[in-house]
Formats: C-alpha cells, sequence, structure tokens
C-alpha cells in the first residue's frame, strides 16, 4: 500500500505539471495580448509597450513560463490585472462560498441516489423502479441551468420561500442568511447529480443482486437485506466510489455553472468576469485551483478503492502492492 501511494502521489504530481503546461500553454494560444486588459481603444504605441512590460508578455514564452512556475512555488498566483488584488487571496475568499456548495449538494446527491438506486434494482420491474428510472431520465435530460431558472421561479418569485439569488455581504458571518442563500443551488444541483448516481447505484445493484454469493448467502437463510448488507454492499460500492469520484468533480464545475443563476461570488462569477476583461492571472489561478482538486479528488479515490476492495492491493505477480 505504501508502494502504491507514492507511485499515484508521482503520478499525481507529473499529472499536475502536465495540467500547468496545458493552461499555460492553452491561454498563450488564445487571440489578443494580456496586456490589452490594462489599455483603452486609444492606447498609443508606447502606452501599449509599458503595458506588455507590466505585465511580462514582451519576454519570450519559456522565461514567462518559467517565471510563473517559481512564483507558483513561492505560492504566489499572481495579481490581478483589474482589480489589484492578489489572484490567491481572493481565489481563497471564493472557495468559501463554491466548495461549501459543492459538499453539501454531492452529500444530498449521494443520500437521495443510493438508497433510490436500490430500490430501482430490487424492484426493477415493479411501479417503484418505474418511477426511480423516470426520475433519473429526467434529472440526466434537463439542464442544470433551466431546473436552477425553474426553481427560482417557483420557490422564489411566486412562493417566496428563499431568496432568488446572492449572497450575503457579511458571507459566513451571518450563518442563516448564508446557508438560506444556498438553498435553492444545493437543491438544483443535488437532483442533477443524484439522478446521474442513481443510475450506477442501480446498475452496480442490480450485479450484486444476480450474483452468486448473493444466492448462496440466501439458501443459508439470511433474509435479502441482511445479505445486502453483509456481503453485497462492499462489493457494489467499488464501482459507486469511481462513479462518484468522477461525479463529485462534475458538481464542482456545474457548481461553477450554477453559481451565474444564483449570482453567488464564488469561483464562477470570478472566471467569468476574468475571462470578460482579459485578465490571465485571475484565468490561470481559477484554472490551477479547479485543476488541483479534481486531480486530489481522482486520488483519493482511487486510494479508497483499494482500501475497499483487497483485490486491487494485489499485484499482478501475486504480491502485495
Amino acid at each position: 500500500m505504501i508502494r502504491y501511494l507514492v507511485r499515484r502521489s508521482a503520478l499525481l504530481v507529473a499529472t499536475g505539471v502536465a495540467g500547468l503546461i496545458a493552461i499555460f500553454v492553452l491561454l498563450r494560444l488564445l487571440p489578443g495580448d494580456p496586456a490589452n486588459a490594462l489599455l483603452t481603444s486609444t492606447a498609443t504605441p508606447e502606452q501599449i509597450e509599458a503595458a506588455r512590460r507590466q505585465v511580462g508578455s514582451d519576454q519570450p514564452v519559456v522565461t514567462q513560463f518559467v517565471r510563473w512556475i517559481s512564483d507558483l512555488a513561492h505560492g504566489d498566483l499572481g495579481t490581478s490585472f483589474t482589480s489589484g488584488t492578489s489572484v490567491g487571496a481572493e481565489i481563497a475568499s471564493r472557495l468559501s462560498v463554491t466548495i461549501p456548495l459543492t459538499l453539501i449538494a454531492f452529500t444530498f446527491a449521494l443520500i437521495i441516489a443510493i438508497p433510490l438506486g436500490y430500490v430501482a434494482a430490487r424492484w426493477r420491474n415493479g411501479p417503484a423502479g418505474l418511477i426511480v428510472s423516470i426520475f433519473s431520465q429526467i434529472g440526466i435530460a434537463v439542464p442544470v441551468f433551466w431546473i436552477a431558472m425553474m426553481a427560482v421561479i417557483v420557490f422564489a418569485v411566486r412562493l417566496r420561500l428563499v431568496p432568488a439569488s446572492g449572497f450575503p455581504p457579511q458571507g459566513w458571518g451571518t450563518p442563516f442568511l448564508a446557508w438560506t442563500a444556498l438553498v435553492l443551488p444545493v437543491s438544483t444541483i443535488a437532483f442533477v447529480s443524484s439522478a446521474s448516481m442513481t443510475r450506477y447505484t442501480r446498475s452496480a445493484a442490480l450485479d450484486v443482486i444476480d450474483s452468486g454469493y448473493m444466492a448462496c448467502a440466501r439458501a443459508l437463510g439470511q433474509s435479502r437485506t441482511r445479505a445486502m448488507i453483509r456481503h453485497g454492499l462492499r462489493n457494489a460500492s467499488i464501482p459507486v466510489i469511481s462513479v462518484a469520484s468522477i461525479e463529485l468533480a462534475t458538481t464542482f464545475i456545474g457548481a461553477v455553472v450554477v453559481e451565474q443563476v444564483f449570482a453567488l461570488p464564488g469561483l464562477g462569477s470570478m472566471l467569468t468576469r476574468a475571462i470578460a476583461q482579459h485578465d490571465f492571472p485571475s484565468i490561470q489561478g481559477v484554472l490551477l485551483a479547479s485543476t488541483a482538486l479534481v486531480l486530489v479528488i481522482g486520488f483519493l479515490a482511487d486510494v479508497l478503492q483499494r482500501i475497499v476492495d483487497p483485490r486491487l492491493r494485489t499485484s499482478l505477480t501475486g504480491g502485495r502492492a
């Protein structure tokens, strides 16, 4: 297990470096100069050159990359071209909204998807299985932003149960208002994510229910529920963990989209503003933070799978990994 963690950590670092290079190169392939964020349409050649020196775009690309990596090594994500604030500090502030939104929505999605997936598998030929299948199909087919807008119209505009958008200026300093502002976004993301995970949970549960060891356990006198808990739950959880890790990353990306609908001050609004203003340090910072979170999620999911499934801890030669 220790050797696996070392190898997997090395792969994580290598993937992260590749991600850094990809982010830097792809942004430099976009049309326009980063210095344009500091200039007006009437800028003189002297002003353009001064702005390019200020942002470093007059330097060779390799020099720019080395300088960026050096700053990252010192924990410096740069300074926003437009606001003049620290990109790292702003990302930390934005993550205080995006991370709770993502984790809470994902937790509710799991709470909904796991029992519904089992119900759909256990009673796959009955009304309950049909209703759950319809629910999952609707959640997968309907775009998340449409569900968000419908939620605003029904629960905020018509019923006036929760605020339609926004986040309290004091942030988490006013917990009740902060949690209230997240009710609709969390519900929207949880609905969409649970619909997708329900299908995978149903498939995993079906494989276990129809397996030979479950039939053997039933023949030995165990009830279906007891056999599922003692013998089937661990096996069914293995593919679900893999899918859940992907869904968590997808939930994070979906949260960035939903933040725009509900006007939440998270990474989504920061990225949108940075793109509109050609603010390269902010764009790089948001993409870097998003990439790092996705990679860490994948790493933790792989480790958890090896803990749950002893077969993955056995090497191809029959020894222990």
